[in-house]
C-alpha cells in the first residue's frame, strides 16, 4: 500500500558490511558455487563482488529470480538447498542453514547502539506499515524495534534470500503474521512496477454508523488483490468507518458559510482557503506523508472523492 524506493547507497553499504561480518569468505563462495545451478546466468553483477550483488540485489531482479527458479529451476533448488532424511522430511542442507540462521544475528546487530532493525524502518522513511497503512512500526528505543521484517519470498523456502535486503520488508506484527507463510503471490512495496497511489483506491457506501462499508478496491493488479485479501486488510479497515463519518461531517458542516463565520470571529486574521482547510482537515496528504501517517491512503482518496483536496 506504501510505495517503498531503493535506499541510499550508504545504507547499502552499512547494510552489506553488516553481512559481511556474520558470513565469512569461504561460506560466500560455497553459497556462490551452489546458487548458481539455479540462479539466472545474468543475475550476478560483473563489476562486483558477486555475493555482494546477491545481498543486495534490487526487487526486480530478485523477482524476476524467484519466478525463473519456479518456472525452469525448482527442483535443482530443492536439491541444492535441502536433504531428505530417512523418513522423507526435507533438512535445509548445512551452508543454507548457516545463511538462513544468519539472518537474526545480522537484524539484531548494532551501530552506534541502535539494531538493525531499527536502522532498517528509519533509513525507510516509515513509521507505518507499508502493507495496511494502519500501525505504526517505530521504535521505542535503539533497541527496540517497531517493526517485524517481513520475508517476502518465505526464507524456508528460499534460503538464498534470507538476508537479501530487498526481500526484507518492515512491517507491522499483525501483517507479518496474516501473511505468513500463504503461497499466493503478493506485491511487493519494493516493486517499481505498481502504482500504489492509482492502483490501490478507497471509497466508501453508507451514511451511517451501521451501514458504512468501507470499500477497497484493486485496480490491474491481481497481486494488489492478493495483499488486499491475504493480508485480509478489507475486514481490517471496516473499524474505521467512524473516522469517514467524521471526515464526511466535517466535510458537509464546514461549506462557504461557515467559512465566513469562521472569518468574522477571527477578525483581521485573514485565512487562505489552503490555510482553511489545514485547520478543518489538517494538511493535504502527499505520497510521501503516507508513509509517516496511519491511514494517510485512505485519507488521500476520500479528500479526493469529497473535494476536499
Amino acid at each position: 500500500m506504501i510505495q517503498l524506493g531503493l535506499y541510499s547507497n550508504e545504507f547499502e553499504i552499512e547494510y552489506w558490511n553488516a553481512v559481511n561480518k556474520f558470513i565469512d569468505p569461504s561460506e560466500q563462495r560455497e553459497i556462490l558455487a551452489s546458487c548458481r545451478k539455479f540462479l539466472p546466468s545474468n543475475f550476478f553483477n560483473e563489476s562486483t563482488s558477486e555475493f555482494k550483488s546477491l545481498i543486495l540485489a534490487p526487487w526486480g531482479k530478485l523477482k524476476a529470480a524467484e519466478s525463473f527458479i519456479r518456472v525452469e529451476k525448482f527442483d535443482e533448488m530443492k536439491s541444492e538447498c535441502f536433504s531428505k532424511t530417512n523418513n522423507q522430511h526435507l533438512i535445509m542442507n548445512p551452508i543454507y542453514k548457516r545463511l538462513h540462521d544468519s539472518y537474526s544475528k545480522i537484524a539484531n546487530s548494532e551501530k552506534r547502539k541502535a539494531s538493525l532493525r531499527v536502522r532498517i524502518v528509519r533509513n525507510a522513511g516509515l513509521t507505518v506499515c507499508p502493507y495496511c497503512n494502519r500501525d505504526y512500526i517505530n521504535s521505542r528505543g535503539e533497541n527496540v524495534s517497531g517493526a517485524q521484517l517481513d520475508h517476502f519470498f518465505n526464507k524456508s523456502t528460499f534460503p538464498l534470500f534470507s538476508i537479501c535486503l530487498y526481500n526484507l520488508v518492515p512491517v507491522c506484527s499483525n501483517c507479518n503474521r496474516v501473511k505468513g507463510k500463504q503461497t499466493i503471490t503478493f506485491a511487493s512495496p519494493f516493486d517499481s512496477s505498481i502504482n500504489w497511489i492509482q492502483d490501490l483506491r478507497f471509497s466508501y457506501q453508507g451514511t451511517t454508523s451501521k451501514d458504512m462499508r468501507i470499500l477497497v478496491e484493486a485496480k490491474r493488479s491481481s497481486e494488489v488483490e492478493n495483499n488486499i485479501t491475504g493480508m485480509r486488510i478489507r475486514e481490517a479497515y471496516q473499524i474505521h468507518s467512524i473516522e469517514v463519518l467524521e471526515l464526511i461531517e466535517k466535510q458537509q458542516m464546514y461549506n462557504q458559510t461557515q467559512k465566513e463565520e469562521l472569518q468574522k470571529v477571527l477578525g483581521q486574521i485573514e485565512l487562505t482557503d489552503s490555510e482553511f482547510k489545514k485547520m478543518i482537515f489538517g494538511p493535504e496528504i502527499t505520497n510521501e506523508s503516507i508513509k509517516t501517517k496511519p491511514l494517510g491512503k485512505l485519507l488521500y482518496d476520500l479528500h479526493k472523492e469529497l473535494k476536499i483536496y
